[in-house]
């Protein structure tokens, strides 16, 4: 007599699914609000009163959960439904009581479980331009547990913060660029070769590793510009030696452009921070919003699209999402250049952001 197994395996859902659309509807609110409880217009939390509160939120809350999104994959939705449950616990506590202890044990639970399950994925690889993506997660989420403690902790994480996502962004834009530009070539039977560009990629990581050494160490200022002048260059040789301009009907790849052009002209005002003060202060717009912003969007949208109609261009609304942010980056990088319409122009950024974010909920919604 044979025995049968009546255990059901546990149900799987891709993380993506859930954790995309949460990091949308938190954009659409977050930043507006943070904007106009700073400005005095509205009461909000505490946790958005101030401008080290709007960033943390922006990096170690939303950018978090998307970044989870795109590296976690198929889970069980008992632990996808905790996981999901330590994010929210981590922002009720940070927007009521920020820069707490409890705070930062429901954010250090969230970083743990995304190293636990994302890290040795990456260790395992035979390259170490993927195995460089297991550092930085553990970075980004020591960031992310140090961040939510102290106001003054995040104060001096903060740079070394953008410049571990910068590091994430390079690499997973890279990545994202690459294999579609391939694909477009593929359609008109034409093998692109050195896609990934593995020399400028190794050279970019590099750049990228030195620079952030140079300035947790306190290097000189020239130091530090000298090195993240050399990954702005970098990325921008990459983006180059795709030659964008062959791709000028194709908006979706045109968005990831722009975002990775951000990347690089960011890096470059960082570079010029060291010793003009509007540029380092653009830099950060430029990397947060232009490069953030814009990637974020325009890959979620992709990602979705494709896997529900196999086309990135299927949905008229993607591109207005991805639209919009690039309006909205572009109003936010120049209101600091023009200190008369400073105000208007942040205004009007921020409605773009959240309109944006928005029809990023409708794409993710026709795509359910």
């Amino acid at each position: 007599m044979s025995l049968v197994n009546t255990s059901r395996k546990p149900v799987k859902v891709q993380a993506r699914q859930w954790l995309f659309p949460l990091a949308a509807a938190y954009g659409v609110l977050m930043l507006p609000l943070s904007v106009l409880g700073m400005l005095g217009y509205l009461p909000v939390p505490a946790g958005l009163q101030t401008p080290f509160g709007h960033a943390h939120e922006m990096l170690f809350g939303m950018a978090f959960l998307v970044v989870s999104g795109y590296l976690l994959g198929p889970m069980p939705k008992p632990q996808l439904l905790g996981y999901i449950a330590l994010w929210l616990l981590a922002r009720i506590g940070f927007l009521a009581w920020p820069f707490s202890l409890p705070v930062m044990l429901f954010a250090a639970a969230g970083a743990a479980l995304l190293s636990y399950w994302v890290v040795p994925r990456f260790w395992r690889a035979k390259k170490w331009r993927n195995q460089s993506v297991a550092p930085i997660i553990i970075l980004f989420s020591i960031a992310t547990t140090l961040a939510g403690y102290d106001a003054l902790v995040l104060h001096r994480l903060l740079a070394h913060g953008l410049l571990v996502l910068a590091a994430l962004m390079f690499f997973m834009g890279g990545r994202v660029i690459a294999p579609t530009l391939a694909s477009f070539w593929l359609q008109q039977n034409i093998r692109m070769e050195n896609r990934v560009q593995p020399n400028l990629e190794g050279a970019g990581l590099i750049s990228l590793t030195l620079a952030l050494l140079l300035q947790v160490l306190d290097a000189t200022a020239l130091l530090q510009a000298l090195a993240l002048g050399v990954a702005g260059v970098v990325v921008w040789l990459r983006l180059l030696r795709w030659q964008p301009w062959r791709y000028w009907r194709r908006l979706d790849i045109l968005w990831l452009f722009f975002g990775y052009a951000s990347l690089g002209t960011a890096l470059l005002l960082l570079a010029a921070g060291a010793y003009s003060p509007l540029a380092g202060l653009v830099a950060i717009h430029t990397l947060t919003v232009g490069a953030m912003g814009v990637l974020m969007v325009s890959i979620m949208a992709r990602v979705t699209v494709v896997k529900r109609f196999k086309d990135a261009n299927a949905l008229r609304s993607s591109h207005l999402a991805t639209a919009l942010l690039v309006m909205g980056a572009l109003l936010r990088i120049f209101a600091p250049v023009f200190p008369a319409a400073y105000l208007p122009l942040v205004h009007s950024a921020m409605l773009c952001w959240s309109l944006g974010f928005a029809s990023l909920i409708w794409v993710f919604w026709q795509c359910r």
